[in-house]
């Protein structure tokens, strides 16, 4: 199954937390028993080995972690560059959040989208396009004026042409 991009890594896990915590103990500990009883026996040295190596490995995890993070961050920031390029390029836009995908059909799919400018949710039908659409991402989007006028009730579900949607960037904080 492919990650979905527009979710930012998350940096931490109780797992990863735990195994620094214990790890630090543990290496602590062992060092202690090094430093009382110079020379230390073999297990000593063995137990210090294994301790090390535990703790290596706890640190590559947590850069890994940090390198996903930092290279999400890039990717959003480059989204989000791009999509105020394209928005200053045309004269009417909105942005709507995906919030979640109800039903994908070869053609299109049923969405729960967000006006942002408004903050209304409301159903929305979402044809394919030419970029994948994931939940938790933003859409910048030319809306229809036959679906939506000033003046005339709201469309009780919208229907997204794939041609109206300009750009994509994922969701920089929770709303």
């Amino acid at each position: 199954m492919e990650v979905n991009p527009m979710v930012k890594p998350q940096l931490s896990s109780g797992l990863l937390v735990a195994m620094t915590t214990i790890a630090g103990v543990v290496l602590v500990y062992v060092l202690a028993v090094v430093a009382l009883s110079w020379p230390p026996p073999t297990g000593v040295w063995i137990s210090l080995a294994v301790v090390a190596l535990a703790a290596g490995f706890t640190a590559w995890r947590w850069s890994r972690r940090i390198q996903n993070r930092r290279q999400w961050q890039q990717f959003a920031n480059r989204q989000w560059e791009y999509l105020s390029r394209i928005k200053g390029e045309h004269e009417a836009t909105a942005e709507i959040t995906v919030l979640s995908f109800e039903e994908i059909q070869p053609t299109g799919s049923w969405a729960t989208i967000r006006w942002n400018k408004f903050g209304y949710v409301q159903p929305g039908w979402i044809e394919n396009g030419t970029f994948a659409i994931w939940p938790e991402s933003v859409l910048l989007i030319r809306p229809d004026p036959t679906q939506i006028r000033v003046g005339a009730p709201w469309p009780p579900t919208y229907y997204l042409r794939s041609h109206a949607c300009l750009a994509i960037a994922p969701v920089l904080a929770a709303t």
